[in-house]
């Protein structure tokens, strides 16, 4: 199942990549109005397609693990809260330099936009290897070291980030955060699918995932305000500690012998 993951969720880094590019590419050449036009554009010719093409699947059957059909029942179990705490965290991370990275290589760095959008697009691209490496590794290791280790890799790149000078070791760093990054959901997701029932996977996922990007969506606020304020490498500092929170954390749960299954 990790595997399968890990493959479906290739397609964030391509995304990344070619949208990065197309929106340089469209700026430079007309002007900012126009990249939203596009993605407008492509957005509309997308809900053409799912709602055209996409047929309905029917669920399988299976032998029920967690029923989660309510809010309640997700806020019950505690299998599934333990690792809200760390997905939280790596959303933050996500989402922080997802947005922040770029403004980052313009205003600190000072790269045009051609040159950003060229590196920028270029390392996320290299998420792809992340995905596939955590969708193949979660099958075989425990998936609370992996997420540990991908989060540690994330916090450390985006202190390293912020601390180097520009050089061919940024690009590396971006590179290796890029992985780092998409080497979590693979796993996070096999994670979701194990602890709960086919018949109610898209409940606990849809939960899971509306609360971590919801704070995690917020990051890219509290960072530019932060930076109104004072500067960009204290603003970065937010998601440094929202990733040292989330590693405590995972630490805790193993050293307290949690989780006792396989997980």
């Amino acid at each position: 199942m990790g595997t399968m993951m890990g493959i479906y969720n290739t397609a964030p880094s391509m995304a990344q990549f070619f949208g990065t590019y197309i929106s340089g590419v469209v700026a430079i050449t007309y002007n900012w109005h126009y990249v939203y036009y596009v993605w407008i554009l492509l957005a509309l010719l997308l809900l053409i397609l799912v709602w055209h093409f996409i047929n309905t699947t029917t669920t399988r059957k299976d032998e029920p693990l967690l029923e989660v059909q309510t809010i309640k029942d997700f806020f019950s179990n505690k299998d599934l809260l333990y690792f809200l705490v760390p997905f939280v965290a790596h959303s933050v991370c996500a989402f922080s330099v997802l947005n922040m990275n770029p403004l980052y290589l313009v205003e600190v760095y000072k790269l045009d936009v051609a040159r950003t959008a060229t590196i920028f697009g270029g390392t996320r691209l290299l998420g792809f290897i992340g995905s596939l490496l955590g969708g193949f590794v979660s099958d075989r290791f425990s998936k609370t070291k992996l997420l540990l280790t991908s989060i540690i890799t994330t916090t450390v790149s985006i202190y390293v980030f912020i601390t180097l000078p520009f050089s061919l070791w940024t690009v590396c760093v971006l590179g290796l955060q890029a992985i780092s990054i998409n080497f979590f959901f693979p796993i996070i997701y096999s994670l979701i699918i194990r602890l709960t029932s086919s018949s109610t996977l898209g409940t606990a996922q849809g939960l899971y995932n509306s609360i971590a990007f919801t704070i995690g969506g917020l990051a890219p606020y509290i960072m530019g305000v932060i930076t109104d304020q004072s500067s960009f490498k204290l603003a970065f500092m937010f998601p440094i500690l929202t990733g040292i929170i989330g590693i405590g954390w995972i630490l805790l749960l193993l050293t307290r012998g949690y989780p006792k299954k396989t997980i």
